[in-house]
């Protein structure tokens, strides 16, 4: 009877940019997906620009209130507040 002899191939995955084996997430990157360990596919991603980045423009209302309206329109809306909270009426 001959013996199998079974040889156990333990394939580890490795970051292709700093070699780390041991990772909580594995990221894409320039080698494909889940190529870069965590903290490299984190400063991979901020390296290269987003994909549709290029092409957002701002669409939409601001919801900065001071950024809308001129530095004098609220200061006086701040004051009308204040009056009318105190019941003095200004016609």
């Amino acid at each position: 009877m001959e013996k199998e002899v079974l040889i156990k191939l333990e394939i580890k995955k490795c970051c292709s940019d700093c070699k780390t084996t041991k990772t909580p997430l594995w990221r894409s990157g320039p080698s494909g997906p889940k190529s870069l360990c965590n903290a490299c596919g984190i400063r991979h991603r901020k390296k290269r620009p987003a994909k549709n980045d290029a092409n957002k423009k701002k669409k939409g209302k601001s919801r900065n209130v001071m950024q809308m309206n001129p530095r004098g329109e609220v200061e006086r809306a701040a004051l009308l507040l204040m009056a009318l909270s105190c019941g003095a009426v200004f016609v």
